[in-house]
């Protein structure tokens, strides 16, 4: 009788911490496998100098060294929270989805504004006929000129739209609380997608404020530290470099022969609200057990 009472015994210490561990809950992560974010936000953009190869029927050439900014309009109340009028400033919006532990698909907008500076020389190469502007007539080789902005504007204030297709890495940095009431989690992603122009250009006494193509594609890398809270709810920081390259740039919306190329380098941080959602999370919900 004894015996069989120790034996009991002996077998529900051994059991015991056994249970413990089967019974032992994982938390509920964002960066979980079936987890989907999206975010909203707002950017500020730089750009690297470039050349802008113009052609025409009756031109043909190239300014070097121009520069240009980004245009954020200053913050307003009816601009950047009213829903009719989010999409006008520099934006920024993503969908995103884990597919695996720590790895997810993404696409979405980044909405850049680039506005050619004027403040600058540059260098300008290629001929100009009479019949397609007297002002500039002639031809150049390696010519300075300063550009009046009444004579020669170029800008993608329309959108220079940069449609992101991106592979992200995440890494959980910290978490606090006993339901990750509070988290922080690293990104990191690399991306490529196409570039959708919409153009304002003034040349040969003609502007024309939204022509709008396909004008080639850019490629680049992004970092952003995001901070959770409540498992739903993030703020992101973002930061992120590209190389775009424009072959196609249409700078008149009825004549196909009128268009630009170029190519350029851009450097961007964006602050962006976000949500989480655990659609087929593997772990969906802080009780379940950890087999």
């Amino acid at each position: 009788m004894y015996r069989k009472l120790l034996f009991i015994f002996l077998l529900a210490v051994i059991a015991n911490p056994a249970d413990a561990q089967i019974r032992k809950h994982s938390r509920k992560r964002s960066t979980n496998a079936g987890s989907l974010f999206f975010y909203w936000g707002y950017n500020r953009t730089a750009y690297t100098p470039s050349s802008i190869h113009f052609l025409g029927s009756d031109y043909d050439f190239t300014l070097k060294g121009v520069k240009a900014t980004d245009r954020q309009p200053k913050f307003g109340a009816n601009l950047y929270l009213n829903p009719m009028n989010v999409t006008i400033p520099q934006y920024n919006f993503r969908v995103g989805y884990y597919f695996n532990q720590k790895w997810a698909f993404s696409v979405g907008v980044d909405h850049f504004n680039y506005v050619m500076s004027h403040a600058n020389e540059v260098t300008v190469d290629g001929h100009i006929a009479m019949s397609a502007d007297s002002l500039w007539a002639g031809n150049y080789t390696r010519e300075s000129k300063l550009i009046d902005p009444a004579e020669l504007h170029y800008e993608h204030s329309g959108g220079l739209n940069y449609i992101r297709i991106e592979l992200m890495r995440s890494f959980d940095l910290l978490e606090l609380g006993d339901r990750r009431q509070f988290a922080i989690t690293g990104n990191v992603g690399l991306n490529v997608g196409p570039m959708l122009t919409t153009t304002n250009f003034l040349f040969a006494n003609e502007q024309t404020t939204r022509s709008t193509a396909l004008s080639g594609y850019g490629i680049g890398a992004n970092a952003s530290a995001r901070l959770e809270f409540f498992k739903h709810v993030f703020i992101q920081a973002e930061g992120g470099v590209a190389f775009a390259h424009l072959p196609g740039v249409k700078t008149r919306a009825n004549d196909r022969n009128q268009r630009a190329k170029q190519a350029f380098g851009l450097a961007s941080a964006n602050v962006s609200l976000g949500l989480i959602f655990y659609i087929r999370a593997k772990n969906a919900c802080d009780s379940c057990p950890h087999w």
